[in-house]
């Protein structure tokens, strides 16, 4: 499956690798109350300034995030974003930033879930940037 971006040049969608553990992966978030956030939506300053965050592009290019952790104990996976759909682009992220000004610190493809592409990083930052997020500096993390 391959969705288009802006120059309709094909992106490839990447399927979750781990699907015997996804009912309970979102069996653990729903009872956490984890939810994917947009940039800017409530939540989404108390989750960038609490750590890193686990991020995607879904097929619709939408770009939504998550903790990467609850606590100590709880890491969230990316499923947790798609509820286990493919996705264009997934990693990891440092975001600063509060009331609608973000500073993308660092991102990287990594995702063990999806194992995206390093090329599929490139849509990451795009989307982070066409939600506002200062991109300029970031540390960019490329995991093959």
């Amino acid at each position: 499956m391959t969705q288009s971006f802006s120059n309709n040049a094909p992106i490839p969608c990447f399927s979750n690798q781990s699907p015997g553990t996804l009912n309970d992966e979102l069996r653990s978030a729903d009872e956490l109350g984890i939810r994917p956030i947009k940039v800017g939506e409530a939540g989404f300053d108390d989750i960038i300034n609490e750590g890193t965050v686990k991020w995607a592009v879904t097929t619709k290019l939408e770009l939504f995030v998550i903790p990467k952790f609850l606590d100590v104990n709880n890491e969230i996976y990316h499923t947790v974003i798609t509820r286990g759909q493919p996705v264009l682009a997934a990693g990891e992220a440092e975001i600063v930033g509060s009331n609608g000004s973000y500073i993308l610190l660092t991102i990287s493809n990594h995702s063990g879930h999806f194992r995206p592409t390093s090329d599929s990083l490139e849509l990451g930052i795009t989307a982070f940037r066409q939600q506002g997020v200062d991109t300029s500096n970031a540390d960019i993390e490329y995991v093959e």
